[in-house]
């Protein structure tokens, strides 16, 4: 594969990844609804900060060490219980707007520290294109993490920003309890599948 589309397939990975729903995008659309889009966008660069911190180590130290796998899917459980935390203060929500910070950079990182599935899927997929594109050029362990970080958070700001559009029919005062819990029951949600999948991977073994 040609240097220039394996480069350009890299940035499709980042903006595919950034796409996806999960906890990231669960959290930055309830931020939108509750203070607006800009105010969302410390979601999304918080989680950026943190994924970057995470893959630059992974990527630092994955050839040093043999990890075994499970250690990841165990780190998920811890992953799944700051889901649990972070739903119960949306479920709280009553109102737009409000001084306190629910998704602070602290949640935030230990959100993406303990999801065991973001290891699982830099190490399978994003390391292994990783060290060819650095066999192809120099630095190019590096440049893979710009290009894929670059299409995830173009992806992961066009999808909140696309639902903050929808925010003024959101808000409406009878409404706003409900979208908050849904979004409250949708982090829920991952936490639960984070759990099952790492159960599931743990017993098999």
């Amino acid at each position: 594969m040609e240097i220039s589309a394996q480069i350009f397939n890299i940035f499709l990975l980042g903006l595919a990844a950034g796409a996806i729903p999960g906890p990231v995008i669960a959290a930055a659309f309830t931020e939108a609804l509750r203070s607006g889009f800009s105010k969302s966008l410390k979601v999304v660069y918080r989680s950026f900060a943190s994924e970057v911190i995470i893959a630059s180590f992974i990527l630092a130290i994955f050839f040093s060490f043999d990890i075994d796998p499970k250690f990841f899917y165990v780190v998920s459980f811890i992953g799944a219980a700051v889901l649990v935390w972070m739903a119960v203060q949306v479920w709280k929500v009553k109102e737009i707007g409000g001084n306190e910070e629910i998704f602070t950079f602290r949640k935030v990182f230990l959100l993406m520290l303990g999801n065991g599935l973001l290891w699982i899927f830099w190490i399978t997929i994003c390391v292994p294109q990783a060290f060819l594109l650095n066999k192809a050029i120099a630095g190019g362990n590096v440049l893979f993490l710009v290009l894929f970080e670059a299409g995830w958070i173009l992806s992961t700001v066009s999808m909140v920003f696309i639902f903050s559009r929808f925010r003024d029919l959101l808000i409406r005062k009878k409404i706003v309890p409900i979208v908050f819990r849904f979004f409250s029951l949708l982090l829920v949600f991952f936490a639960a599948r984070m759990l099952v999948e790492s159960a599931v991977y743990l017993t098999a073994k």
